[in-house]
């Protein structure tokens, strides 16, 4: 029974100071895992920084795509005006305003982009700088990534033996560096350092701005009386239309910035989508393992009950399908038409051990936690749910994974990826603990909070 219950006094669902594994302990053990990454990086970024720096742009993505989750959450209740996930969104909103954190670390990411430090865009990014510096047109290097305006793909299928005849590489090798010369020269005034600096900066100001609007105007909601209540949730569903169009879009084009153009010749107007999947699944997943972890140890009473739990497991199960099912349509329509260029970002990961990581990824991401989720007892006891919404979040960071780290070459899981993971993760988490020790975990101000606390009587 919590302390409320027993005086009789109105809680106000903050983590007490006697609980020393919230209030202390998580955000230190974060701090600790942070430090011990960033050790890892540097040494990581002496030793191999070519290499590092598709290991640093996986770490910064994996906590991005949990800013996105959040966000996404937030602008959705505030634009739907629904009350049932009202009591699990100070969560959210923490999670989401983290992007200043991830901000922070992007930041050298750009900086060794831009400076040349980093070579995961050389393809493009300073192709066209090199090719004029050339009379002959060449590069002064022909290594495994083959900057060149022949892209990834051609390189790579020429470098693994891929010319076998069958279709997608071999015979037809100078018709596909001819479509690989059209394709990048085509995407020259969308893929060039000017403009994705220019973007990346509008992408962060949606971001940033978005995500500490709803926090703080949440915040202030806490302890305002019901009229300026009711005048800042209107203020805030106001703002949630042009919010959500402006994170649709500006995740889509920073995944195509960011991930897709590792292979600069490829293309799928989904990525975006299956991106944003993940990261609306990996939301509610976080939800269900801190929200079941606050319940039983009473900080949170029965404000987050299992009657939330259960929708939010409803949420993350039917998230979990939509990625399987934007995944597998990207897949199949790219296989159905048959074009080599198409084909290339698929062949990559059908090579050597990255087959075993996509069946893994077909198999652990969906097939699995398919049958055991889709059971409503499984979503209303809460050490199974804890437990699938663990295994899925496990899996969302072996997707980010997955995006990157075969555009380095074969695979290599090594230090460099522990270590920029434990930096970005160690240092985002770092900041959500501490943000969730000095704020109430349930937006205590918002009118539809009664409503919200009451959701189970609906049932």
């Amino acid at each position: 029974m919590s302390s409320a219950k027993k005086t009789g006094k109105k809680p106000d669902y903050r983590i007490p100071a006697s609980d020393v594994l919230w209030s202390k302990t998580a955000w230190q053990a974060s701090a600790v895992l942070t430090v011990v990454g960033l050790l890892l990086c540097v040494f990581g970024f002496m030793s191999d920084p070519e290499r590092f720096g598709y290991s640093y742009l996986f770490g910064v993505m994996t906590v991005l795509t949990l800013v996105f989750g959040g966000l996404f959450y937030v602008i959705a209740l505030h634009f739907t005006t629904g009350h049932w996930g009202i009591t699990a969104r100070r969560i959210a909103e923490v999670f989401a305003s983290g992007a200043i954190v991830v901000f922070v670390l992007w930041l050298p990411f750009a900086a060794g982009v831009l400076g040349g430090k980093f070579s995961l865009y050389d393809e493009w990014m300073r192709a066209h700088h090199d090719d004029h510096g050339h009379e002959d047109g060449h590069h002064d290097h022909d290594h495994d990534h083959h900057s060149s305006l022949l892209g990834a793909s051609v390189a790579y299928a020429q470098d693994h033996g891929h010319d076998d005849g069958h279709g997608a590489h071999g015979a037809h090798t100078p018709q596909m560096e001819a479509a690989h010369h059209h394709v990048i020269e085509h995407k020259a005034p969308y893929l060039n350092a000017t403009r994705w600096a220019i973007f990346a900066l509008f992408y962060w100001l949606i971001w940033i701005g978005f995500s500490q609007f709803y926090l703080r105007r949440s915040l202030e909601q806490d302890g305002a009386d019901r009229a300026k209540s009711i005048a800042l949730s209107l203020k805030m569903k106001k703002w949630s239309a042009l919010g959500a169009i402006l994170l649709g879009l500006s995740l889509t084009f920073a995944a195509f910035d960011w991930l897709m153009s590792l292979e600069p010749s490829w293309y799928s107007t989904i990525f975006g989508v299956i991106v944003f999947a993940g990261s609306a699944m990996s939301i509610f997943a976080l939800l269900i393992v801190f929200g079941v972890s606050l319940h039983r140890r009473g900080i949170v009473g029965n404000a987050i009950n299992t009657e939330h739990f259960h929708d939010l497991g409803k949420m993350m199960f039917g998230f979990m399908c939509f990625w399987a099912y934007v995944s597998f349509s990207q897949w199949m329509l790219i296989w159905y038409a048959g074009i080599p260029e198409e084909s290339t970002w698929f062949q990559k990961r059908w090579d050597g051990a990255w087959k075993l990581w996509s069946l893994a990824l077909m198999l652990g991401h969906f097939a699995l936690p398919f049958y055991f989720l889709i059971s409503r007892m499984v979503k209303r006891r809460l050490g199974m749910l804890q437990f699938g919404a663990v295994w899925l979040l496990v899996l969302h960071v072996a997707d980010v994974y997955f995006f990157v780290l075969p555009q380095a070459g074969r695979f290599s899981l090594n230090h460099l990826d522990i270590g920029a993971l434990l930096l970005c993760g160690g240092a985002f988490f770092t900041y959500v603990f501490r943000t969730l020790a000095k704020h109430p975990l349930i937006p205590t101000g918002d009118p539809r909070l009664a409503r919200s606390l009451h959701h189970h009587q609906s049932h």
